[in-house]
C-alpha cells in the first residue's frame, strides 16, 4: 500500500475495508508501506505492518530500474526501485505469503514481481481523473500529494513545469497501463461499479467492484424543533487536488451564491490536514480549517453537525465522505458527480447541486424544513442512513474480498504446504 492504515482520508477508508475483510475471512494479513506522508503516520497495531524502503527521488529522476521495468508512467516510477522490489520480494519469502493484493496501479509491478497469484485494487481510474483534471488550475508539486519533494527549490522548479501536457501524457500512459493490468493480473477492481464496468469494456476483462466497507460507532440524533445547524462538514485531506479545488469552489463560486439568494451565515468546516502551502488558498471568513482527525474521533466530530457537502465537480470513483456521512446520520448534500455510481436520488437519500443557485435552493429547503419543526430533514437522513447501511454493510465486503482469496489462492494450489495452513 502507499500509505499507512492509520489515514482516515476516502482511500483509507478502503484499505481499511481490504484489510478488515480479508482479516475477517480468517486469512492472516501482512501489510507493506511504500512511502507514504513524509510526516510519519503512526502504522495500525491491529494487523502486522512493514514500512519498506521509500524511492528516492534520485532514483525517481534516473528510473532506470523503471525504464528496464518496461514502466512508463510518472505514478508507477514515484514507487519502483529495484531496493523497493527486492523489499517486497524479500518481505514475501519471509512470511511466505501465498497471493498479493496491490494498492492501485501504481504498486502492480512490485505486486508482480514477487511471482504469486496477484490482485490489484485500482481505487479509480487515474487516466481518466488526469484527463479530466489536465485543464484545471493547479501545479504538479500540487499534484504529487504526499509525494511532493521537501526542498524548496525542487518545488520551485516543479511549479514550473506545463502540467496540462504532462497530465495528457500520463493519461495515455495509465490507460494502456491500466488495460494490461486488468488483462494481466489474477484480478482486478475498481470501486465504481461504473468505472468497474467501463474498464471491463475497454480491457476486455473481468474487472470487479469492490467498494469500501463503512459503519460507525456513533449516530447523529435528530432532535424536533431544534435549532438550524448551518455548519456543512467537508472531510478530505487538502493535499489531493480535488478537495482543494472543492474547497476553492465553496469560496469562489457558492457561498457567494447563497449570500445573493438571501442565505446568511452557512460555514464549510473542513477535516483533513492542511498544507502550509493551500492554506492562503482556501483562506475565508466562510471556511473553518479543523484539522486532521483519527478515525474514529473524525467521526465524533462529524455526528455533532447535521449536513455534509461533497461539492465535487468530475465523477471520480465511488465519494466516500457521502457515503460515511450517510452511515453517521447526516444529510449528503452533493453534486450529480459526487453521487456518481450510487443508487441515490434528490430528495431521498442526498441533496443534489450542480452550481450555486441549486446549492442555494437546496439549502433554503432545509431552512424552510427547519422552521416547520425539521422532520423531512430527519426523514431525508434515515432514508441516507438505511440506503448506505445496506450497500456498504462490512460483511457484505467481507463475503466478496474471500471470494477473491479463494480465486487467487487456486491459481496457487501447486505451492508446498498451501494446504495445510491459512492463506497469507
Amino acid at each position: 500500500m502507499t500509505r499507512p492504515l492509520a489515514g482516515a482520508g476516502g482511500r483509507g477508508t478502503v484499505l481499511r475495508t481490504i484489510v478488515d475483510s480479508l482479516a475477517d475471512a480468517g486469512h492472516d494479513v501482512v501489510c507493506a508501506v511504500v512511502g507514504g506522508p513524509a510526516r510519519p503516520v503512526p502504522v495500525d497495531r491491529a494487523v502486522a505492518t512493514h514500512r519498506l524502503p521509500d524511492v528516492t527521488w534520485r532514483e525517481v529522476a534516473g528510473g532506470r530500474a523503471a525504464r528496464r521495468r518496461g514502466l512508463r508512467s510518472c505514478n508507477e516510477r514515484l514507487y519502483y526501485s529495484a531496493r523497493t522490489a527486492a523489499a517486497v520480494r524479500r518481505l514475501a519469502d519471509a512470511e511466505d505469503v501465498d497471493a498479493v493484493v496491490a494498492d492501485g496501479v501504481r504498486l502492480a509491478a512490485l505486486a508482480e514481481d514477487c511471482g504469486r497469484p496477484w490482485f490489484v485494487d485500482l481505487d479509480d481510474l487515474l487516466s481518466e481523473r488526469y484527463e479530466l483534471w489536465r485543464r484545471r488550475r493547479m501545479d504538479l508539486h500540487q499534484l504529487l500529494g504526499h509525494r511532493r519533494p521537501r526542498s524548496r527549490a525542487a518545488a520551485a522548479l516543479l511549479r514550473r513545469v506545463p502540467v496540462g501536457r504532462l497530465l495528457a501524457l500520463e493519461a495515455r500512459r495509465l490507460r494502456r497501463r491500466e488495460d494490461e493490468v486488468a488483462r494481466t493480473a489474477h484480478g482486478t477492481s475498481l470501486v465504481s461499479p461504473v468505472e468497474a464496468a467501463r474498464l471491463a469494456e475497454r480491457a476486455g476483462a473481468p474487472v470487479r467492484s469492490l467498494p469500501m466497507a463503512v459503519s460507525a460507532r456513533v449516530q447523529r440524533r435528530w432532535s424536533p424543533g431544534a435549532p438550524l445547524d448551518r455548519r456543512l462538514a467537508f472531510p478530505g485531506s487538502l493535499t489531493a487536488f480535488a478537495n482543494e479545488e472543492a474547497v476553492r469552489w465553496w469560496i469562489d463560486e457558492l457561498e457567494p451564491a447563497l449570500r445573493a439568494a438571501g442565505l446568511h451565515g452557512w460555514q464549510l468546516h473542513v477535516f483533513g490536514e492542511v498544507p502550509q502551502a493551500a492554506r492562503a488558498r482556501v483562506a475565508a471568513p466562510s471556511v473553518v480549517l479543523r484539522g486532521a482527525f483519527e478515525r474514529e474521533r473524525l467521526h465524533a466530530e462529524l455526528v455533532q453537525h447535521s449536513f455534509l457537502l461533497a461539492p465535487q465537480r468530475e465523477a471520480l470513483g465511488l465519494t466516500v465522505k457521502v457515503v460515511e456521512a450517510a452511515v453517521l446520520g447526516l444529510v449528503p448534500v452533493t453534486t450529480p458527480q459526487g453521487a456518481s455510481g450510487m443508487d441515490v436520488a434528490h430528495g431521498e437519500q442526498v441533496l443534489l447541486f450542480s452550481d450555486g443557485a441549486e446549492l442555494a435552493r437546496a439549502l433554503g429547503t432545509l431552512e424552510r424544513w427547519a422552521a416547520d419543526g425539521g422532520a423531512p430533514t430527519a426523514a431525508l437522513a434515515g432514508r441516507a442512513a438505511a440506503w448506505a447501511r445496506a450497500g456498504f454493510a462490512p460483511q457484505e465486503l467481507t463475503r466478496r474480498w474471500a471470494e477473491v482469496v479463494q480465486e487467487l489462492v487456486g491459481r496457487g494450489a501447486g505451492r508446498p504446504g498451501l494446504a495445510e495452513r491459512s492463506a497469507r
